[in-house]
């Protein structure tokens, strides 16, 4: 049986293999683009606001483990390992690394779920800040909604999925987790989020990752703010994925109603907090830039 010392450092290998993979997948735009936010990002000896500094040491930076988490992940190893070949239906921007409308499960786990690091902070969100209406634009095989509904068992999460039988590998994932807190609905965004918004009386956590295009993400994030309250919190995955979704991130940041936004590169969050200042903080954690301490910058 490993030591809880020997997980921690199995998980920071693999975190570190994720991320070298991550990098090696990007294109031309989204390196230069990581150039400039890195120059520019803080880590947690910049902090200041007591916001801001609770949100890093609870959701970014902590050594929180959940047994859910090896549980979820078991069932991301099994989607790996699956022979199954489906249909795809793509309603959005479709996918930088698989161009076949017919893919192997196994190459969607691979290459297309939220990787495991974003997903436990979208579970550390969910948890730390008690979001019980959350809402998910993508599915796909259901792990990162998976992860939002095993934050707490109180809270009711919908996700939308377009094509039919993401979403049913999407269900069983769901099942064999013992999920019994998420909702799917099938179709294109178009239809089933105004669908959801008219019978929805507030979200507390909207996870965007679907339709990776800059006028669809704008209406999209419009459309879920009016259902917002002061304490929601908006997230937005591969804001860096294209000239277009960086302009769509860009354009949200600067958003009346937005007053946090932390930028992440691979996602950003978006809070609306009235008492808090205007500021927008790109982030890293100190161990990718252990020289900026706070002293110098």
């Amino acid at each position: 049986m490993p030591t809880l010392f020997q997980l921690k450092i199995t998980d920071t290998i693999h975190a570190k293999n994720e991320d070298k993979q991550y990098l090696c997948s990007m294109n031309m735009y989204a390196i230069k683009s990581f150039i400039e936010f890195y120059l520019k990002a803080n880590t947690h000896y910049n902090v200041q606001s007591d916001f801001l500094h609770d949100f890093v040491n609870t959701v970014l930076d902590t050594d929180k483990e959940y047994y859910i988490f090896r549980q979820l992940e078991g069932i991301r190893a099994w989607l790996k390992q699956s022979n199954q070949t489906i249909p795809i239906q793509d309603f959005g921007a479709g996918s930088h690394k698989l161009t076949n409308n017919n893919r192997k499960v196994a190459d969607i786990a691979s290459t297309s779920l939220s990787r495991p690091d974003k997903c436990r902070m979208l579970f550390l969100l969910a948890e730390h800040y008690h979001c019980m209406h959350i809402l998910e634009l993508g599915t796909s095989l259901g792990i990162s909604s998976a992860y939002l509904g095993a934050a707490s068992s109180k809270a009711k999460v919908t996700t939308l999925e377009g094509d039919p039988i993401l979403a049913s590998i999407a269900h069983e994932v769901h099942t064999r987790a013992n999920l019994k807190n998420i909702h799917i609905l099938t179709g294109p965004f178009s239809e089933t989020l105004p669908d959801y918004l008219s019978n929805c009386k507030t979200i507390d956590l909207a996870f965007i990752d679907g339709h990776h295009q800059k006028e669809a993400t704008l209406r999209y994030f419009e459309q879920i703010k009016l259902k917002c309250n002061n304490d929601s919190i908006i997230v937005l995955d591969d804001i860096y994925w294209s000239k277009g979704m960086t302009e769509a991130w860009q354009t949200i940041c600067t958003n009346s109603d937005v007053t946090l936004s932390i930028d992440l590169f691979h996602i950003g969050i978006v809070f609306f907090k009235k008492e808090l200042s205007k500021q927008y903080f790109p982030y890293l954690p100190y161990l990718y830039k252990p020289w900026k301490i706070g002293l110098f910058s």
